[in-house]
């Protein structure tokens, strides 16, 4: 008999005696507990004996023995102050200013490997408004060798390099005008990918921009120009890293001491379907990108350029584009990091309303620990009026109500917990 046994047995005994005594329970109860108790101790002792781990070494994992199997339990939170002033926010009359809190966002996800070679991530998050939880990511990845991986699932597609880095990992309190407009969101389907020590690339076949947690047969939704699922839709994006390491470009920053890195990166993306359902109006998109990270000794830059074209039957025929330029130093010998980050957006001369629309934001970030505990204080200031541009529209999520004249201003406050 284990130790684990013994010391459950001389517990549980001991429970027993004192409970028949004080005529808490029936002596037949007590024997039952007992039993209960040992049960649990050999379930346990099975476990210490096969190998398994359970602990946290950057994460909170359980692991068999060797890690051929391995689950590993995080989440994400970011809970902000909010202020916005400007005119008429939002198209309400004399509503100069709004303020409040909010949980912009709120993740748990589960990630891990199978049988040594198989990967798999399942990640959600609680609505801010309503609190109801949606999927995000929901896909398996198989490890054909050491450089290549196929993908399937629901995931992001290979496109905005903005996009796809992590909202915990960027420099601002959140992504972009230009990025909420012009990014590829989720989707579902198969891709492939492949890296080497100085180069990458990544191939997808998907249900096409924006169509995360759509069936099969979807004809409305959240697709690109509200079309639900495209037809047919492929993207590419192939990056070349002239020096560093890849793990420096899954954020934005760059710690006192790092090596020089940089690397730059394309991607296309086609997409063809029926807006409004099927046997209605065609519509064909084709959207692009390039982009370029350098980061230093404590400081980093960043700048992309996006541009969509779109051609639906009897509509829209327009060429939007978009740009992204920032950048960030740490303060030496400090927990502080001060950037800055210029967009525009500039819609195509046959909207209505075609004027340019860009945003200054500035701030700063303090760094707990790292990424795992950090606060975040910005301020964005959006130089035009979004009524005059026919492809920018309010988004709360980043703090953009929109108001009736130039140069709304927006601040946030931000402190974010990884576990």
């Amino acid at each position: 008999m284990s130790l684990t046994q013994c010391l459950s047995l001389i517990a549980g005994a001991t429970l027993a005696g004192t409970a028949v005594a004080d005529s808490a329970i029936t002596a037949d109860e007590a024997r039952a507990i007992v039993a209960e108790m040992l049960a649990d101790a050999e379930t346990r002792s099975s476990l210490q004996s096969s190998g398994g781990t359970a602990g946290h070494d950057g994460k909170f994992f359980m692991s068999s023995a060797g890690g051929s199997f391995r689950l590993n339990v995080g989440g994400q939170i970011q809970f902000r102050y909010m202020l916005n002033l400007g005119d008429d926010l939002g198209g309400t009359t004399d509503n100069d200013d709004e303020r409040g809190f909010q949980t912009r966002r709120t993740k748990l996800n589960f990630t891990g490997t199978v049988y040594d070679d198989i990967d798999f991530k399942i990640n959600g998050a609680f609505d801010r408004d309503g609190g109801a939880f949606t999927l995000e990511d929901a896909y398996t990845v198989f490890n054909m060798n050491e450089n290549s991986a196929f993908q399937v699932g629901q995931f992001k597609l290979p496109f905005a390099q903005e996009e796809l880095v992590s909202s915990s990992r960027q420099l601002a309190a959140d992504r972009s005008v230009a990025n909420e407009i012009f990014n590829q969101g989720r989707s579902q389907g198969v891709m492939y990918r492949y890296s080497s020590d100085d180069w990458r690339f990544a191939a997808a076949f998907s249900d096409g921009f924006n169509t995360a947690n759509t069936d099969y047969n979807t004809s409305n939704g959240t697709g690109l120009l509200g079309a639900g699922e495209a037809d047919w839709a492929f993207t590419g994006r192939f990056e070349y890293k002239g020096a560093g390491n890849w793990n420096q470009f899954r954020d934005f920053t760059s710690e006192a001491g790092s090596e020089t890195a940089w690397m730059i990166g394309a991607a296309a993306h086609w997409e063809t379907g029926e807006v409004g359902g099927a046997g209605s109006t065609d519509y064909d998109s084709l959207a692009y990108t390039v982009d370029a990270t350098l980061e230093g000794d404590g400081w980093s830059l960043f700048g992309a350029f996006i541009g969509r074209s779109q051609d639906v039957d009897g509509g829209i025929d327009a060429d939007d584009f978009g740009h992204v330029l920032q950048a960030a130093f740490r303060i030496p010998e400090s927990k502080w990091e001060i950037f800055g980050r210029w967009d525009g957006v500039y819609a195509d001369s046959s909207y209505t309303n075609n004027d340019d629309f860009n945003t200054l934001t500035f701030g700063a970030n303090y760094y707990m620990h790292g990424h795992a505990a950090k606060f975040t204080v910005d301020l964005q200031y959006f130089l035009d009026d979004s009524a005059d541009n026919d492809i920018v529209s309010a988004n709360d999520g980043i703090g953009l109500l929109t108001d009736s004249d130039d140069g709304e201003i927006g601040i946030r406050a931000q402190f974010q917990l990884l576990f």
